[in-house]
């Protein structure tokens, strides 16, 4: 039978299996709900012929939409599109992303939007007109005239399936992420034992006897904090819906309050604080307002007096450099304080 730390284990990595296979599955229909775009991806481009073209009644419902037309030669339209570049609202420079031709096939034009030279090969996606590309292009009597030989639609030949490459690669590396993330919660579900915590508790020598202990203390803190942490006297647990951890405050090496400046265009808005409590075996964040996070950190001194307190850049270089050096000097000042209770 589980002890309660084992069920606990084992209640967040089925939390976390569920969700990350939700997510998962929600990622997948998201993926996948373009029905159009996924067959044009894979078998695209097809070549249309004019009288493929003559056919397309509504160019949002055309199932082949990823298209290569040849045709007969390719006349510029003069109508070119700009980035604009602006600093604190006032235009800089503008640069031409886009030029817009007419593909001529027999007394049909075929308007592309491309970023190179105008070819009488194009290759991109029909979609329907951009209402501004309407009002520039027949803007003369002229031009209005031939308005009937223009298709209803044009081709944006910017590259297709560059979206569906970034979707594939963000789908690796969230597949990877899942990987990850899920492995190890599945396992813990079958096996809490094995999970990194339920092996920390192992070395400490009674698992059973600690459970029964940190249980009491989770239901009866002596002292709540932000986070999900509680205070006992022997134990510092978080407990989240996602997560779940028990460190002993005879692990406690260092401890200190640390304080992050936040500001708006560099004007201060305000600050956050942390009491940051360094054990064996891991690390409590734990956030609250300054006089809590003071008041944290002294109950967690007076459990365990021999840590370091406070912060410096040098004891910042020393636990990151050598963090058994740090210990050992943490084991010497604990040696020194059970001398002096025992004398």
């Amino acid at each position: 039978m589980d002890n309660w730390i084992a069920q606990r284990i084992r209640a967040v990595s089925v939390r976390r299996v569920v969700a990350w296979t939700l997510a998962l599955a929600v990622g997948v229909l998201l993926a996948t709900s373009d029905h159009r775009y996924i067959p044009n991806f894979l078998r695209g481009p097809y070549a249309l012929a004019r009288a493929d073209l003559d056919s397309i009644r509504d160019v949002t419902l055309t199932p082949r939409y990823y298209v290569r037309v040849n045709g007969e030669k390719v006349i510029d339209t003069g109508i070119r599109q700009y980035t604009v570049h602006t600093k604190d609202g006032v235009e800089t420079s503008r640069t031409a992303s886009g030029a817009y031709q007419a593909l001529v096939l027999g007394n049909r034009f075929l308007v592309v939007r491309t970023a190179g030279a105008g070819s009488p090969v194009a290759e991109g996606k029909l979609a329907p007109w951009p209402p501004e590309l309407e009002s520039k292009l027949f803007d003369s009597k002229e031009m209005q005239s031939l308005r009937r030989n223009f298709y209803p639609f044009y081709m944006d030949s910017e590259p297709f399936r560059r979206p569906g490459y970034v979707v594939l690669i963000i789908g690796l590396l969230f597949l990877l992420v899942f990987v990850w993330q899920v492995v190890p919660a599945w396992r813990a579900i079958r096996d809490p034992e094995r999970h990194p915590l339920a092996a920390r508790i192992a070395a400490w020598g009674d698992p059973l006897g600690v459970a029964v202990e940190a249980e009491r203390e989770f239901d009866n803190p002596s002292m709540k904090s932000g986070g999900g942490w509680r205070c006992g006297n022997k134990y510092l647990i978080r407990a989240k819906f996602f997560s779940f951890d028990v460190l002993r405050f005879r692990d406690v090496l260092w401890g200190y309050k640390k304080v992050t400046k936040h500001s708006v265009n560099f004007i201060p808005t305000g600050k956050t604080y942390e009491a940051i409590v360094a054990c064996y075996g891991g690390t409590a964040t734990i956030p609250g307002k300054e006089k809590k996070v003071h008041e944290l950190l002294a109950f967690v001194q007076q459990r365990a007096p021999w840590a370091i307190f406070g912060y410096s850049d040098e004891l910042s270089k020393a636990f990151s450099k050598s963090q058994q050096g740090f210990a050992s000097a943490v084991e010497q000042r604990r040696a020194e304080w059970q001398a002096k209770q025992s004398a």
